[in-house]
């Protein structure tokens, strides 16, 4: 896979629909490929240089929330703080001691929600992760194993 091609890819999908005319911004990005979604954070990174990442791998970095944390506290530190934006790694390392009731409502949050600063989510493309993501339409990038996801709801002002 050509690094050059992927991140020209995303960079195409944020103009799309990361954009100041779309509703819903909030984005996801997937592979079933983990050596991909390994590199996915400082590729996007390099696309969003203002955006906090938390990564639940290093938790000294941009001082994510705690990783038993429940879903309130990780709701409103998702959507409610002043970021300049977010990327977070691996969602599921916060989620997975939640019920699936709680998991549906980030990720629903995720494809609905209009908050004050942009959220993108890097994941493994999981069952679970499939499962749970009803609020979010995928897109698959030319020719690439990373799939992209935006709301499925009415996306322009």
């Amino acid at each position: 896979m050509d690094d050059t091609a992927l991140i020209n890819e995303i960079q195409s999908f944020l103009t799309t629909y990361h954009a100041a005319k779309t509703r819903y911004r909030h984005l996801v990005f997937s592979s079933k490929d983990m050596a991909i979604v390994e590199k996915l954070p400082t590729m996007i990174s390099q696309l969003l240089p203002d955006y906090q990442i938390w990564d639940a791998e290093q938790p000294q970095l941009n001082h994510p929330p705690p990783i038993n944390c429940g879903r309130k506290h990780f709701i409103d530190a998702t959507f409610k703080n002043a970021l300049s934006g977010l990327i977070i790694c691996e969602p599921f390392n916060w989620l997975n001691h939640w019920s699936d009731e709680d998991k549906k409502v980030f990720w629903t949050l995720l494809g609905g929600k209009e908050s004050v600063h942009n959220v993108v989510v890097i994941s493994h493309e999981s069952y679970e992760f499939k499962r749970l993501t009803h609020q979010l339409s995928p897109h698959t990038l030319n020719s690439q194993p990373v799939t992209a996801w935006a709301s499925s709801k009415k996306q322009i002002l």
